[in-house]
């Protein structure tokens, strides 16, 4: 399965407006303003804060930067910095206003709050795709919803513990909108694992279906071998009439197979209904020289 998050993070262009909205939704979603007045990114994809480090340094040079295990830290004075950005706390869809801002938006979401989980082994066990927005603020999950509704993406919203999940479970939905995030390749390994599941939960049908018609024949041909049986030893095989002695012989010598295979072995112009035919009036012969009807 290709790298999810790598694939949307290089969709996002990192010299235009779209990097600065990029910046704003790091910032929203993964970051604390500390006692110093030091901005702190927090997330453990270093590709994410260094892209955020790179936009920063073209747009305001004289912030300071630190990096150290899954945090960036930003100092110099972050209050003009932020309003360089038209950053806002108070985030809504009026700070978002072009369809492309809204994409990226989007995709800064999902990088940083989103999770893609899927089966890899195709098995029995698994639980399917879910894609999922995880967020603190219930406000950003209704903006985050809003944006996808727009973009025609129906997805649901729910509480989890103190977190608010924006999320599918539907795997067209899920491949659509990764193709729209940027996420192309991670669509089409969904797509091929889907085909390969289908095709594996048709043969197993196929299967199940042919051991259940071997286990009817295999019940039936008890049963007519119960009733020659017991008119051969009893009666003779001669009690028969020729038409059903026939049948009688090849059902004895060929205890297991189908109907279809018995009339190939009979090599006449009995039909399988007529194989069939023959081999209930055995049984029903069986049954009115047992006293049964």
């Amino acid at each position: 399965m290709h790298d999810c998050n790598s694939q949307i993070l290089s969709s996002i262009p990192a010299n235009n407006c779209c990097s600065l909205t990029f910046v704003n939704a790091v910032i929203s979603f993964a970051s604390q303003i500390d006692e110093n007045r030091s901005l702190i990114l927090i997330n453990s994809n270093s590709d994410i804060l260094n892209k955020v480090s790179k936009i920063v340094s073209n747009i305001y040079p004289s912030i300071e930067q630190d990096w150290w295990k899954d945090f960036l830290l930003l100092k110099g004075n972050i209050f003009e910095f932020l309003n360089s950005i038209n950053y806002s706390s108070d985030l809504n869809l009026n700070f978002i206003e072009s369809d492309c801002d809204k994409l990226t938006f989007l995709k800064s979401a999902f990088l940083t709050c989103g999770h893609f989980y899927y089966n890899k082994d195709n098995n029995a066990n698994s639980k399917g795709y879910s894609l999922e927005f995880v967020f603190k603020n219930k406000s950003f999950a209704e903006i985050i919803l809003s944006i996808l509704k727009e973009l025609n993406f129906d997805l649901k919203l729910t509480a989890r513990y103190s977190n608010y999940v924006v999320y599918t479970k539907n795997s067209n939905i899920i491949c659509d909108l990764l193709v729209t995030l940027g996420a192309s390749y991670t669509a089409l390994d969904v797509q091929n694992s889907l085909a390969i599941r289908e095709m594996r939960n048709a043969a197993n049908r196929q299967n199940n279906c042919f051991e259940f018609n071997l286990d009817k024949t295999l019940s039936a041909s008890d049963a007519q071998l119960e009733a020659i049986n017991y008119i051969v030893n009893n009666y003779s095989i001669d009690y028969l009439p020729e038409n059903l002695r026939e049948v009688a012989l090849a059902r004895i010598a060929n205890p297991d197979v189908s109907l279809n295979d018995l009339r190939a072995i009979l090599n006449n112009n009995i039909s399988r209904a007529g194989i069939k035919y023959r081999l209930d009036k055995i049984i029903e012969l069986y049954k009115k020289l047992k006293g049964e009807i």
